[in-house]
């Protein structure tokens, strides 16, 4: 009874909450990791950031999350431009799984007692030679012969007259709602496959947004794509979206399973999103 007892203190300790610093003294400028983990089975939230981890602290790369059997974890590289003591407040996973305060202190360069500051000489000019000037010449022979040639077989012909046919381009909400719609019919999450119904509807929103508003949403973490989104869309809209993503990361990477209710809505907000997103369409005529 002991041991197990012990065994359980020693599980959870290993894989209890963390956010940690490569060190909590550094230079101004100076980029260090942050870094912050949680047991799965204790995680209902993720934090998101901007540009900022906190005030004053500068997030220069956000990694993605990574998970295995028991953890769930994120690493960011961060810097602070002005000298002083910052603090980076708890991360609160859940209700019972929340991370210690940190403090981070950050010193100016410091500069030897008489040191004079000295000009920049200016970089010394060598004379010019043969060996700098022939080269010129052999390009520019080269280019009045490609030039002749050009003119004498090529502009001189009669261009044919080539009739392409229009290229069908198929508006990227209808494609959109026609693969939703095709994977609300297939009842993916009903047969009990949820993360193959979150990693497909995933796929298709972000697909979506890739393609309406022209960044490379496929290859972004979450909290990029919803940064991305925020001077693309409203309030509300960035609302459902974000639900609808951060829930989708859950139940890809920490086995979470939404419930009957949560997996309807989330394909509502789906459809929902794209319905009020879609490109306006000029009539002509």
């Amino acid at each position: 009874m002991k041991k197990l007892i012990l065994l359980r203190l020693i599980s959870n300790f290993a894989f209890a909450q963390t956010a940690k610093l490569d060190t909590n003294a550094i230079l101004i400028g100076e980029q260090i990791n942050f870094s912050i983990s949680n047991p799965i089975s204790e995680t209902e939230v993720w934090p998101t950031y901007d540009e900022f981890l906190a005030d004053g602290i500068e997030i220069i790369k956000q990694g993605k999350l990574d998970t295995n059997e028991n953890l769930i974890s994120q690493n960011f590289i961060i810097t602070v431009w002005d000298s002083g003591s910052y603090y980076i407040p708890p991360i609160s996973f859940s209700e019972n799984s929340k991370t210690q305060g940190l403090l981070l202190n950050v010193q100016t360069v410091i500069l030897e007692e008489g040191a004079e500051l000295k000009d920049i000489k200016q970089p010394m000019k060598a004379p010019i030679g043969w060996s700098d000037i022939w080269p010129w010449l052999v390009g520019i022979i080269v280019l009045a012969l490609i030039i002749f040639l050009l003119k004498k077989y090529v502009f001189n012909k009669k261009d044919e007259v080539k009739i392409e046919k229009p290229k069908v381009i198929i508006p990227a909400d209808i494609t959109a709602i026609q693969q939703l719609t095709a994977l609300d019919e297939a009842q993916v999450w009903q047969a009990g496959n949820i993360k193959q119904y979150y990693t497909e509807l995933s796929e298709i929103i972000r697909r979506y947004t890739e393609n309406r508003f022209n960044f490379i949403a496929l290859e972004l973490a979450t909290d990029e794509i919803i940064s991305e989104l925020k001077s693309k869309v409203n309030n509300e809209q960035l609302a459902s979206i974000t639900i609808l993503l951060q829930r989708a990361d859950l139940a890809k990477f920490a086995k979470s399973k939404p419930d009957e209710n949560e997996n309807k809505e989330s394909m509502q907000l789906a459809k929902h999103f794209v319905g009020q997103t879609k490109e306006k369409q000029i009539n002509n005529g």
